[in-house]
């Protein structure tokens, strides 16, 4: 007996056993939803990793908008002429022109540098008069094909960077004829000299609505109202709110503020440069034609795309004039802040693509024999409330009686 006693002891019944095994496997899938859950030790890991990431980015940019407040003078910068009152990052991934050259100026906004290859140009152009500057233009609309002539949104339309009448480009623009001409030729002249422009890293915001408390998101605006002394400014910043309900003449009057330098000049862009910056997209980034002119769906804001936020400061529209935090979820159909998701980045330029139509200093011209006011002005880039290959990157639009 104590023999037969002695070996029980030293074995395991088969019920033993199956408790053991249903434990272990209790723990193990504590263990593994601890390790990879969605609150677990890796998913923690990689909030903490992106976290740290948008610390350093952000204080690079605080770095680089110190040193911008210095730069009393022109400087260079990876072979590109960085203007006063402006610095580079110098942050990987923002520092070589193939990637996206990064700039902040001493206010804080960022730039990113779009090239226009020398050799795409005429040589030895003086612009000692008008043919220089249709030469120029010519051989710019070559370059940027097929852009210029995609995207109308009628076929009744041809878009064109001049105006016919003087009322008709005050209306629009709020500039004169004489001045509307004079900062094309500005532009003109310093693509050709500088081998490129500088343009918004994101679309524009309202200054004072970057942060998440109740006085950033009071700082919307909800309806169309006038730009006077009053109105906040526009900044090109991460997680602003966008500045919309806003007229193309009053938009011009905001973008011509934000020069970090009097000897520069800010503006809207051309219907030229943004055809240029689908160019560069092509050329530089991982895009293709067919993703600028055909269906944007893979890198911009659209009422059939999912975006994943990933910024931790992204806000929201929602609805009934609501503007609302928010992270980690994944919207369609809704307008956001600035550079909330990381999807909508190419080359370091986000939202050009979707999310809110913008601005350019282009005019929809009637052809011959259709009746129409010719008192609009173009929008480009999609919106938010479309599909992706309604109005994607290219896409020109008129918004009458504005």
């Amino acid at each position: 007996m104590q023999k037969t006693k002695g070996k029980a002891n030293k074995g395991i019944t088969l019920i033993a056993l199956v408790i053991t095994i249903i434990i272990l496997i209790i723990l193990a899938g504590v263990s593994i939803n601890l390790v990879l859950g969605e609150n677990g030790i890796l998913s923690k890991a990689q909030t903490a990793k992106k976290e740290i990431e948008e610390g350093e980015k952000e204080e690079q940019v605080i770095l680089a908008q110190a040193e911008a407040n210095m730069n009393d003078k022109e400087t260079e910068y990876a072979g590109i002429k960085i203007p006063a009152g402006m610095a580079p990052t110098r942050a990987k991934g923002e520092n070589t022109v193939k990637e996206g050259l990064v700039a902040v100026d001493k206010n804080g906004n960022e730039w990113v540098w779009i090239e226009v290859p020398k050799s795409k140009m005429p040589a030895n152009l003086t612009f000692s008069n008008k043919e220089d500057y249709n030469t120029l233009t010519t051989a710019l609309k070559e370059y940027a094909n097929p852009y210029c002539t995609q995207g109308n949104s009628s076929p009744n339309y041809e878009w064109k960077d001049e105006f016919k009448d003087d009322a008709v480009v005050q209306n629009a623009t709020g500039l004169t004829s004489e001045q509307y001409e004079e900062l094309k030729e500005k532009m003109l002249r310093s693509v050709y000299e500088n081998g490129g422009f500088w343009i918004g890293r994101y679309e524009a915001g309202i200054e004072g609505s970057t942060g998440t408390d109740e006085g950033s998101l009071a700082k919307a605006r909800l309806k169309y109202a006038s730009i006077d002394s009053n109105s906040p400014k526009a900044i090109c910043q991460k997680d602003a709110i966008p500045y919309n309900f806003i007229r193309c003449r009053e938009a011009e009057k905001l973008a011509s503020a934000m020069s970090p330098d009097e000897s520069k000049t800010s503006s809207l862009m051309f219907g030229i440069q943004w055809d240029l910056v689908c160019k560069f997209l092509e050329e530089k980034s991982d895009l293709e034609s067919e993703d600028i002119n055909k269906d944007s769906k893979d890198w911009g804001n659209f009422k059939n795309v999912s975006l994943t936020i990933t910024s931790n400061k992204a806000k929201v529209y929602i609805t009934n004039n609501i503007w609302s935090s928010i992270t980690g979820n994944k919207l369609g159909e809704k307008l956001l802040s600035t550079g909330a998701s990381e999807q909508t980045k190419k080359l370091n330029i986000y939202d050009f693509a979707g999310n809110g139509w913008e601005w350019t200093l282009e005019h929809a011209t009637i052809k011959e024999g259709v009746t129409d006011s010719e008192k609009s002005c173009c929008v480009r880039g999609g919106n938010y409330t479309h599909t992706s290959n309604d109005s994607m990157a290219v896409s020109r639009a008129r918004l009458y009686g504005f």
